[in-house]
């Protein structure tokens, strides 16, 4: 045993090693997930300016950010166009049914006897 008795009570003696290759060797990751939506001059913004008023170049997050949401709104903008492709297809087909529903009563229903000499009168 690696410890020690001292008034009748073990002591231990063993030192704790904490190892340190861990962080030497990248296992930890080097930067912060900001996938929950931040955003503010702490994520967003440069770490400097410059003094003669140009602009900072984008980050390597920023520019990522862009491209997810040029994106989504691509993605969104076809599923709007599909949407609207569907509503339109289904008014025009139940109007082509109404219309043959209704081309099918005109046919079947013909006037008769009296309305019948009428309607060829009146032509």
């Amino acid at each position: 045993m690696a410890g020690s008795f001292i008034n009748g009570a073990l002591r231990n003696t063993a030192a704790r090693c904490f190892s340190t290759t861990s962080c030497m060797l990248g296992k930890f990751p080097k930067n912060f997930d900001t996938s929950m939506g931040a955003c503010g001059p702490l994520v967003d913004g440069a770490d400097y300016t410059f003094l003669d008023g140009r602009s900072t170049p984008l980050r390597v997050g920023q520019r990522r950010r862009a491209q997810e949401q040029r994106e989504v709104s691509a993605k969104v903008i076809q599923l709007l166009q599909e949407t609207k492709f569907a509503t339109e297809r289904h008014a025009r087909l139940q109007l082509e049914k109404q219309q043959k529903r209704q081309e099918i009563i005109e046919s079947k229903l013909k006037a008769k006897g009296h309305k019948l000499l009428n309607k060829e009168t009146s032509n």
